[in-house]
């Protein structure tokens, strides 16, 4: 492809799990592994590094949509803590687990428009 895509259609191509600059190709060959190269353009997506900073930013939304909340609420100080403490866990590790994939697809987007490769 010689036109690059803007930052913002990269992010959201990404955040589809597609291939950041055709918006065709799948991203991803499972839940959170990069494929190699873009299956519609050819585009090296393996070579972009996203490890761990879509797992630091899920965590870091996911904390503050679920444990915010809490303490902003009177009524979860109500509950007993055996009730309070699974749910929670509960709530956070789906989330997390859901949020993931897109967060990840959403910083390969990220990192492909600024042309971050890894060097071997």
């Amino acid at each position: 492809m010689t036109d690059k895509a803007s930052l913002s259609t990269a992010i959201s191509r990404g955040l589809r799990r597609r291939c950041p600059a055709c918006g065709e190709g799948h991203a991803f060959r499972g839940y959170l592994k990069v494929v190699d190269t873009c299956s519609h353009c050819q585009t090296p997506l393996g070579a972009y590094p996203c490890d761990d900073g879509p797992a630091y930013v899920t965590m870091l939304l996911v904390g503050h949509l679920v444990i915010a909340p809490m303490f902003a609420f009177e009524f979860f100080w109500n509950f007993p803590l055996e009730i309070v403490v699974p749910v929670t866990l509960t709530i956070m590790g789906a989330l997390t687990l859901l949020m993931l994939p897109f967060i990840k697809g959403g910083f390969l987007g990220l990192i492909w428009h600024h042309g971050l490769k890894r060097f071997r």
